[in-house]
């Protein structure tokens, strides 16, 4: 069965979406806000299409939702994590559809998993076409709980973005011990990836290393002195501390003295 797809927003995610669907085979007209000649409007490009993804801002779906005109047939999807299919109301039927990448850079979906928010009226499409793109599909409840959107998009974004806070921090201590700012990313990249290998092929009790790893307690007492020469809170290393002990200690890798030591030094309970 062929669809016909009409895109609605022109940002990152419109332009990884709209050549992977025409590279599947699908047909996809795109609606602008502003259309140039022979360009759609969005109600036009929305009128035309079965399938219609709202690729706007999360803040503004549900507003553009609202100004479409919408008919019998017609499915409604956001590829949105945080937004629940509500927001897609004005449409008869809707569905979520969420690539897990960060889409800056390469914009590529192939391989990435993909969150399905669907009914069973429209989750083995959904599905069928994810894997006709390359995606991983994960089903995701349906209906979804807000409690569970939220969880879902924290654990998302805390794997994407929490990286990044991470290496901020890294990169002061960095500067700090006299070092060239600049060379701090390329050169701790490599101990991310590697992390993130290891993890893949081991799983997280398995990948964690380092000084907490170990039970060298000396070595992390000169890392919480290195942040406050910096100027930094101790606040993150802790907390990162405290998890990575209970992820050592799941591994069995330290003794009862050691974990007894760590969590005085960590401030556990």
């Amino acid at each position: 069965m062929t669809r016909r797809h009409a895109v609605i927003g022109l940002g990152r995610l419109a332009g990884a979406l709209v050549p992977a669907l025409r590279q599947a085979g699908e047909v996809v007209v795109v609606g602008r806000r502003s259309p140039g000649a022979g360009e759609l409007t969005q109600a036009e490009a929305a009128q035309q299409s079965d399938w219609v993804w709202l690729t706007v801002p999360d803040d503004q779906i549900a507003a553009t939702a609202a100004a479409l005109p919408w008919r019998d047939g017609q499915l409604a999807l956001h590829c949105s994590g945080a937004t629940p299919l509500s927001a897609l109301a004005p449409a008869l039927a809707a569905a979520g559809f969420h690539p897990l990448k960060l889409l800056a850079g390469d914009a590529g979906l192939a391989g990435v998993h993909v969150g399905i928010e669907a009914g069973a009226g429209h989750h083995a499409a959904l599905r069928a076409l994810a894997l006709a793109l390359g995606l991983v599909p994960l089903a995701l409840p349906s209906p979804m709980t807000a409690q569970a959107r939220a969880a879902y998009h924290a654990a998302a974004n805390l794997a994407a973005s929490g990286v990044l806070a991470v290496l901020a921090e890294a990169e002061v201590l960095w500067a700090s011990a006299g070092l060239a700012r600049g060379d701090a990313l390329p050169a701790m990249a490599p101990l991310t990836r590697g992390a993130l290998d290891t993890a893949l092929a081991r799983g997280l009790p398995g990948a964690v290393s380092g000084p907490i790893a170990r039970g060298d307690t000396g070595v992390v007492t000169r890392h919480l002195g290195a942040l406050a020469a910096a100027g930094l809170a101790d606040d993150l290393l802790l907390a990162l501390g405290r998890r990575q002990l209970a992820l050592a200690d799941s591994a069995g890798r330290l003794d009862a003295a050691q974990i007894t030591a760590l969590r005085a030094l960590l401030a556990m309970p």
